[in-house]
């Protein structure tokens, strides 16, 4: 199923690269007639194509390959409508800022941006359809509430590709969807998958309503050594460029702070990384001083402790900097579940299942659950992104770090997932 979705991925992605390419003939069409010249056109291509990368690259980054996300329904279309002006402003900047001088394709670049988004709607239409036409048959044997919520998912998204059943068919192929202790083997015709494995797979996170001890001893037991080898000398070499690269930035931010609000520029807290050993992260100060004491552990929306100037920092994710010093000393990685103070960790351990296997992991930066699902308001919340923390602890690999750093980048924009 992993390679089907894989291969709905490419379908996708070659048609709207498509879409890009038809829309840049169309320019050209327009803009010099019928006439084609060679050389007209292998020089358009030269310089458009790295933009249609960068457009493929932000679709990537704001979920437009994530099958969950593509029903032909309002929001779909909000969101193919905002990142695509994220994608004329790249193209803008690009032309205008990055590439040659003597190159300036004005009337092609406003015809090229037109009809290029306008035949990838098209495209998302058609292929949103396309993809839910050959449909995998689902049984749901199982009567756990995260079954119901599973079939809820599935008929209102068609463009996954599977579809409810009652019963078998032995003349079409089927998935039986079983409670974990149920026994039953596959056969030609019919294969059977754990509720669990199967939740994991359609909503890429853990339900703590379905899993055990057995499941975290499976999750350990893969051997990661060249992973944790490559990753732990990579962050120490990517952090030292990223402090160098963001150090003049460093004297300007904390001149602000201090002019906006008194206390320290650098605040300091106590957080627990791996094996539960503490450690101070460093951030810039985005809160009046005292702030722990005067309200609760985590910060709510229009939380009033927060400065004029930490309202910024906090938007642009700049308060965040420092932290590349934590990355060089060892303490958390750039990708990783993000570290919690003290004592909301005591507080999640006793009302979270399982929160102590949190600390198999290096924390980080950004993390699966900070790219899922929004910040932690309460309890309920802290519950449901441990749910993807505890997905990255099973699938955690190299590639799936790069894809969690460059779906970072939104978080900034904060593009509506839901």
């Amino acid at each position: 199923m992993l390679l089907l979705n894989f291969f709905k991925i490419i379908f996708l992605l070659v048609g709207d690269f498509g879409g890009f390419i038809l829309g840049l003939g169309t320019a050209i069409f327009i803009r010099y007639g019928f006439v084609f010249n060679g050389s007209l056109w292998r020089q358009s291509c030269y310089y458009f194509i790295p933009v249609f990368l960068i457009w493929l690259l932000i679709f990537f980054i704001f979920r437009l390959y994530e099958l969950i996300y593509l029903a032909n329904r309002k929001e779909f279309f909000e969101r193919m409508a905002k990142i695509s002006l994220i994608n004329i402003i790249s193209a803008v900047i690009y032309f205008y800022s990055v590439s040659f001088e003597y190159y300036r394709p004005s009337l092609v670049l406003v015809l090229t941006v037109f009809f290029s988004l306008l035949f990838v709607f098209l495209w998302r239409i058609i292929a949103n359809k396309l993809l839910g036409l050959k449909k995998i048959k689902v049984v749901l044997k199982s009567i756990h509430p995260r079954a119901e919520e599973l079939k809820q998912i599935i008929e209102k998204n068609p463009q996954l590709g599977y579809e409810i059943n009652e019963g078998l068919n032995e003349d079409e192929k089927t998935i039986v969807i079983i409670d974990e202790l149920d026994s039953e083997a596959d056969t030609p015709y019919c294969r059977h998958l754990p509720l669990e494995e199967f939740y994991e797979l359609i909503c890429q996170k853990v339900s703590l309503d379905l899993i055990s001890l057995n499941w975290f001893n499976e999750a350990r037991q893969t051997n990661r050594i060249y992973y944790e080898v490559i990753k732990n000398v990579s962050d120490r070499i990517f952090g030292f460029l990223f402090f160098l690269v963001t150090l003049p930035l460093w004297p300007v931010i904390a001149f602000l702070i201090k002019i906006d609000s008194s206390g320290e520029i650098i605040y300091r807290s106590q957080r627990i990384g791996r094996n539960k050993k503490p450690f101070s992260i460093y951030k810039f100060r985005t809160m009046v001083e005292g702030a722990n004491k005067i309200g609760p552990a985590w910060t709510e929306e229009n939380d009033t402790r927060i400065t004029r100037m930490g309202k910024f920092l906090r938007k642009t994710h700049l308060d965040e900097l420092p932290q590349v010093l934590n990355i060089i000393k060892g303490d958390i990685s750039f990708v990783g579940p993000r570290p919690e103070e003290e004592a909301l960790t005591k507080l999640y351990e006793k009302e979270i299942p399982y929160y102590e296997y949190r600390f198999l992991m290096k924390p980080g930066v950004v993390g699966w659950a900070q790219i899922n699902y929004p910040q932690s308001a309460s309890l309920e919340d802290a519950r449901k992104k441990y749910e993807y923390d505890l997905y990255y602890l099973k699938y955690r690999n190299l590639i799936f770090d790069f894809i969690i750093a460059l779906k970072a980048w939104r978080i900034p924009l904060e593009i509506p997932t839901h």
